[in-house]
C-alpha cells in the first residue's frame, strides 16, 4: 500500500464481516434471479425451437438463489443463537457461485447449439432452393 495509509484492523468493527457475509447472499439471490429470468426470457424468443433440457439453466439459476437465501437465514439464525456460522456460510457460497457458474455455462451452451442448429437448417434451406432451380 501507499505510504501513511494503513490498515486499522483494530478499529474495524466486530459486526462488520457479517454485514458483508449478508451482503453478499442478497448480491447472490438477486444474480441467481435475473438469471433465472434471463433464461425465461431467452426460452421464449430466442431459444424457442430448443430442446426441453434448455430449462436446465432455470432450475440451476433457481437453486443458486435458494441456497443464497437459505445461507442468509442460517446467518442470521446462527447469530441470534451465538453460533459459529462461518464454515456453513462458505459452503452456502460455494453452493450458490458453483450453481450460477454451471447455469451460465448451460445457457451459453443451449445458446450456441441452437445458433448452430439454426446455422444448419439455414444452409440446408439454401441447399434445397439451389437443387429446385436446377
Amino acid at each position: 500500500m501507499g505510504a501513511g495509509i494503513e490498515e486499522r484492523l483494530d478499529q474495524v468493527s466486530a459486526d462488520l464481516p457479517y454485514e458483508l457475509q449478508s451482503k453478499m447472499f442478497d448480491q447472490l439471490t438477486a444474480v441467481g434471479i435475473a438469471g433465472a429470468g434471463l433464461a425465461v426470457t431467452l426460452i421464449g424468443s430466442l431459444l424457442r425451437e430448443a430442446p426441453p433440457i434448455v430449462w436446465a439453466p432455470v432450475v440451476l439459476f433457481g437453486f443458486a438463489a435458494l441456497f443464497a437465501i437459505s445461507g442468509n437465514n442460517h446467518l442470521i439464525d446462527g447469530l441470534f443463537r451465538r453460533r459459529a456460522t462461518l464454515r456453513r456460510s462458505k459452503l452456502y457460497v460455494g453452493l450458490s457461485v458453483g450453481l450460477i457458474g454451471l447455469a451460465i455455462g448451460s445457457l451459453s451452451t443451449a445458446v450456441f447449439y441452437d445458433g448452430k442448429r439454426a446455422q444448419d437448417d439455414s444452409r440446408q434451406e439454401r441447399g434445397s432452393a439451389r437443387e429446385g432451380s436446377e
